[in-house]
C-alpha cells in the first residue's frame, strides 16, 4: 500500500519520455519529504509508460504509483484529472503536499484538481520550504493556532522585486506548481530501488466529453534552453537583428549551446519568442550564461540568476547585471566578442569542454 504521508509529485512525460521538469520536482519533493521524515511518490500517467517508473526511482522517488489507459494516451484535461484523483482517493488520505510543474499542461491540470479538492494552489513557485505558522485571526477560530511542518511555497512578486512566502495549513493536500528550471534534479542513482503499484481508473461518461481527434505537433525548429548547458544571450545593447551574428558565432565555441535573447530583443523582433529568458520567457540554469548587451533588469535576471557561471558583456559600467555576474567586461561587444571566443576556444580546448 502506497504511503499517503509522502510528498507527492505528478510526473510528466511525453511520448514515453520523462520531462526535465519532473526531475526537479522530484529533487524539490526529495528536501521537502527530507524536512517532513517521510518519502517521495511520483503519479505516472499515461499509456504504456510502465517502463518509466524506474527512472523516476531512480532520480530519488520512493514509490511510483501507475495508471497506464488508453485513455491516456494523449493529455486531455478530463481524464488526467479523474486519473489523479482516483490515485488520491486510492491513498485514502490525502498526501502533505502535492508538486505540479508550471508548464502548459501543469497549469491547466493542477486548478482542476485543486478545485475538486477544494485546497489552495500557489502557482509559479521557485523556491519551497518547511516551517510552522501560528495564526491569529480571529474572525475564524478553527484557524487559529500554531500549524507544525507546512509547505512554504515562494514565489516572486510586485514585478519580480519581492519574495511573497505562500501558505495554506488548513487542508491538505498543500498543492503547488513550480517554474521549469529552478529546482535541482538529483543525480541519477541506478541502483535506487523503489515500489512500484499500478491504480486503475473507471472513467465517467463525462470524463469523456472532450476527445483528441487529432494532433498537430509545430514542426518548427525548437529551441532547448531549459536543457542548454552554454547560453549565449543577446540584448536591445546590440543594436538589430544583425548583431546576433556575433552571439551565434561566440555560442558556436561550444557543441551543447543555444542562443537566447532578452525580452526587449524579442519584443523589437530580432529574435523569435522560444529564444526569450527571463520572466515571460524560459528559466534556465546552464552551466555558463554569456550574456551580451544584456541590462540585467530583474525581469531577465529572474531567468537566468542561477546559472553556475554568468559572463557578461556591457559598455555602461553601471549595468545591474555586473551585480550578479561572476565576470564582467565593460566595452564595446563587438571589440570584446571576438577576444572572449578566443579566450574561451583556448580554455575549451583545455578543459575538453569543445
Amino acid at each position: 500500500m502506497p504511503n499517503p504521508n509522502n510528498v507527492a509529485v505528478v510526473a510528466e512525460q511525453f511520448h514515453g519520455s520523462l520531462q526535465q521538469i519532473t526531475l526537479e520536482l522530484i529533487g524539490a519533493a526529495r528536501f521537502l519529504s527530507e524536512k517532513l521524515g517521510t518519502g517521495v511518490s511520483c503519479f505516472l500517467l499515461g499509456h504504456e509508460i510502465s517502463k518509466l517508473a524506474e527512472g523516476l526511482i531512480h532520480h530519488g522517488a520512493d514509490e511510483v504509483i501507475v495508471v497506464d489507459d488508453p485513455q491516456l494516451k494523449e493529455y486531455a484535461t478530463l481524464t488526467y484529472r479523474r486519473a489523479v484523483i482516483s490515485i488520491l482517493e486510492h491513498l485514502g488520505t490525502s498526501p502533505p503536499i502535492v508538486l505540479m510543474g508550471s508548464t502548459t499542461i501543469g497549469r491547466d491540470l493542477a486548478p482542476r484538481i485543486a478545485a475538486y479538492l477544494e485546497t489552495g494552489l500557489t502557482a509559479d513557485c521557485t523556491e519551497f520550504d518547511i516551517g510552522d505558522y501560528e495564526h491569529k485571526g480571529k474572525a475564524d477560530p478553527s484557524k487559529t493556532g500554531t500549524f507544525k511542518n507546512i509547505l512554504y511555497a515562494i514565489r516572486p512578486s510586485f514585478g519580480e522585486s519581492l519574495k511573497a512566502r505562500i501558505i495554506g495549513p488548513w487542508k491538505n493536500p498543500q498543492m503547488a506548481t513550480a517554474r521549469i528550471g529552478v529546482m535541482q534534479a538529483l543525480p541519477l542513482d541506478a541502483l535506487r530501488k523503489g515500489a512500484v503499484q499500478r491504480v486503475s481508473v473507471n472513467f465517467n461518461q463525462e470524463d469523456l466529453r472532450v476527445k483528441v481527434l487529432k494532433t498537430v505537433r509545430d514542426i518548427s525548429v525548437s529551441v532547448n534552453l531549459t536543457g542548454a548547458k552554454v547560453i549565449v544571450s543577446g540584448g536591445y545593447g546590440l543594436g538589430g537583428p544583425d548583431g546576433f551574428e556575433v552571439v551565434k558565432d561566440l555560442a558556436s565555441v561550444f557543441k551543447h549551446s543555444v542562443v537566447g535573447a532578452s525580452r526587449r530583443a524579442v519584443d523589437s523582433g530580432w529574435m523569435g519568442d522560444s529564444h526569450q529568458v527571463g520572466q515571460t520567457g524560459k528559466t534556465v540554469r546552464p552551466d555558463i550564461y554569456i550574456a551580451l548587451g544584456i541590462s540585467g533588469a530583474i525581469q531577465h535576471r529572474v531567468g537566468m540568476a542561477n546559472s553556475k557561471l554568468i559572463i557578461a558583456v556591457n559598455k555602461d559600467a553601471d549595468a545591474p547585471i555586473f551585480k550578479f555576474a561572476h565576470y564582467g567586461i565593460v566595452g564595446d561587444l563587438y571589440q570584446a566578442a571576438p577576444l572572449l571566443k578566443n579566450a574561451l576556444i583556448k580554455m575549451a580546448r583545455e578543459k575538453s569542454l569543445r
